[in-house]
């Protein structure tokens, strides 16, 4: 065993899945000292997590790597839902959002985890695999990892904070004495990756229902699909039974109201869904995330999209931190934003797999009237598209700072992104400039106001830079007209369609203090500079 007397690591992530290389490849862009441990010796072939709802992508924008994910992947602008065997379907659609993303990317777990490996590769950062985490230390200004090699050689690895995102079975999670709260869904669920032959709108993501039970299509691009169904005929086995490739299209023919064939499978499998969750999420200097701290069934396409949340969530939050430009409350919030949201969803994908799986005749009639009754509407089809894709997440719950009553956007919303103009660029967009590392700060003004309050905004931009240095990048937003950025001493930016000022809500003298995962952290009305800097002080550290 090595000593850990060497030079200590600024973040070790433990796990090296989709969740890990997300968090750790958000620590290194930032620059953060961060090293990867996984006990797997090479990566998983299967493509269990297939889907990419528009608020990862707006995440992965910010990191500057969507156009990636979107190259690989395919658009689906919405699911259809079936609840007879004749008829047509329900349809739940996501082309009306306000997003670069109206639609669910599919878009198979190992080409999301090649894409993330790639951007960390780029950094310097090597994942360190057979490597095995069997004993953690707590101390006041770090911790220590014992991880151990699988020639069984260990070492002693030091750094000041440590992610667990090791999946369902979370060594870190056993190591803290953190219970895995829940239990197992009833219904054992049957999973083919295989090829398709099917007269449907392969572009959607199709659910089909009868009194035998469900069948869920998620196509690939080319011809296969990944087939998710709930046999009720079929309940008698274990999930450690084998699946044959003729039990599955047995299952899909009686559920199906048309011929569907299936060959080629390429994996076949049982699986019990889970409905679990720990009740905190951070102790100390460990945190969890991904399958780590929630597990729950596959409705939705959630799981792998909330643990890479997770993980924009803590990075960008640890970093501010390490670098002494956020206080080390900041950290609470963590736990406080995104436990709550796990538990939203893992309650709203158990409503979902269990209104799927009702057996009642009754209760099936009626899921088929409230569904063609109520979804339809314009109302629930945005609530619900908003759900299903992650843009509705908000971290209101946990805000620091004060409220503002009647705004368009409330500290904790999810800031839209909006298109901006800037001399001598063609286009930039208000996502581009959060990917710098640090908080954004954009004053609003009007032309028409401008040379009133020219004096003001210099003063405040002035005064936010000599309190918070490089934590807050400052940058002026006018309606309409061309300032002389020097005089300003902030890029200026025009909002040539009216973006900034329509979705923010933004009128003179606004300002806007927004998070580098795009969510706002303070708004006020005002020009005064020390009005400026009590605002950000919850979340800045004087330099």
């Amino acid at each position: 065993m090595s000593g850990a007397d060497g030079l200590m690591s600024e973040v070790l992530v433990v796990g090296a899945g989709p969740v890990g290389l997300m968090a750790a490849g958000e620590l290194a862009r930032r620059g953060i000292a961060v090293r990867v441990v996984d006990r797997e010796t090479t990566r998983d072939s299967l493509s269990k997590a297939l889907v990419v709802h528009a608020r990862t992508l707006e995440i992965m924008d910010l990191g500057g790597i969507s156009d990636e994910f979107v190259k690989r992947g395919y658009p689906a602008p919405g699911l259809d839902v079936s609840l007879q065997r004749r008829g047509r379907p329900v349809s739940v659609n996501l082309r009306t959002l306000d997003t670069r993303f109206p639609y669910m990317l599919v878009l198979p777990q190992r080409q999301t985890e090649e894409i993330l490996a790639e951007r960390l590769s780029s950094y310097g950062v090597t994942v360190e695999r057979g490597s095995e985490v069997v004993a953690l230390e707590q101390h006041p200004d770090h911790v220590v990892a014992a991880v151990r090699a699988k020639d069984g050689r260990e070492e002693r690895i030091r750094a000041r904070y440590l992610i667990g995102c090791d999946g369902a079975h979370s060594t870190v999670r056993r190591l803290l004495d953190l219970p895995f709260e829940g239990k197992q869904l009833d219904s054992l669920v049957l999973i083919g990756d295989v090829k398709a032959d099917v007269d449907l709108v392969r572009s959607r993501i199709t659910n089909l229902t009868s009194s035998r039970g469900f069948v869920s299509l998620l196509p690939f691009l080319g011809d296969h699909v990944r087939v998710f169904a709930v046999d009720f005929s079929r309940q008698n086995h274990t999930r450690n039974d084998a699946l044959t490739l003729e039990e599955l299209q047995e299952t899909v023919n009686a559920i199906a109201p048309s011929k569907i064939t299936l060959t080629e499978p390429s994996w076949l499998t049982r699986y019990v869904a889970p409905s679990r969750q720990v009740r905190r999420i951070r102790v100390d200097r460990f945190f969890l995330a991904g399958d780590a701290t929630h597990a729950h069934s596959p409705a939705a396409g959630q799981g792998m999209n909330m643990g890479l949340q997770d993980a924009a969530n803590l990075s960008w939050k640890l970093a501010m931190v390490l670098r002494s430009q956020a206080p080390t409350r900041l950290l609470d919030t963590y736990d406080l934003e995104r436990h709550a949201v796990h538990t939203s969803v893992r309650h709203g994908t158990d409503q979902m797999f269990r209104a799927f799986t009702l057996t009642n005749p009754a209760l099936q009639l009626a899921r088929g009237i409230l569904t063609r009754t109520v979804v339809t509407r314009a109302p629930v089809q945005r609530r619900l598209a908003g759900r299903l894709s992650g843009i509705s997440i908000n971290y209101r719950h946990a805000h620091l700072g004060e409220r503002r009553r009647r705004a368009a956007l409330q500290p904790g919303d999810r800031v839209p992104d909006a298109d901006l103009w800037i001399a001598h660029r063609a286009s930039i967009r208000l996502y581009e400039l959060l990917r710098d590392p640090g908080y954004g700060l954009f004053v609003f003004a009007t032309a028409d106001r401008l040379a009133a309050d020219r004096r003001h905004i210099a003063g405040l931009i002035a005064g936010v830079t000599q309190t918070y240095g490089p934590a807050v990048r400052p940058h002026l937003v006018v309606d309409e007209g061309v300032i002389d950025p020097t005089e300003m001493g902030a890029p200026v930016y025009v909002d040539v369609a009216g973006h900034f000022a329509r979705k923010l809500g933004a009128r003179h003298a606004s300002v806007f203090l927004l998070r580098p995962d795009g969510y706002l952290a303070a708004h006020h009305t005002g020009l005064a500079p020390d009005q400026a800097v009590a605002a950000l002080a919850p979340w800045c550290l004087q330099h």
